[in-house]
């Protein structure tokens, strides 16, 4: 059996919002420059990929994502200062939760 431990950061409610999928999409403005671009590659409309910025913004209470209108070469995307903490500390916490699982759990996912 694979076994993989899932993060996600909830609102002092319980609501989440920051997950995989948030920084698949953090991660991808980042590699793309583009809101537009990263919710296609994620398969995701411009609209929901909105919705998932601003409800993380909503609960870290600072800006994540900055918006730069375009010109003539058009607009671009880039995490802020929060929004790159936020996805480099939630990649790191990630993968060592992963890299313990085996460690937290003994190996007895393996022998199931």
């Amino acid at each position: 059996m694979n076994a993989r431990l899932t993060l996600k950061l909830t609102d002092i409610d319980g609501t989440p919002f920051f997950g995989p999928g948030v920084a698949e999409l953090f991660s991808l403005i980042e590699k793309t420059g583009s809101v537009r671009h990263a919710a296609e590659e994620m398969n995701l409309s411009y609209s929901k990929a909105w919705k998932m910025i601003r409800g993380t913004e909503r609960a870290i209470g600072k800006e994540a994502v900055i918006r730069i209108q375009g010109g003539k070469g058009g607009g671009k995307a880039e995490l802020s200062a929060s929004g790159k903490t936020l996805l480099t500390s939630f990649l790191s916490l990630e993968s060592e939760m992963e890299k313990h699982l085996e460690e937290i759990t003994g190996g007895y996912l393996e022998k199931i």
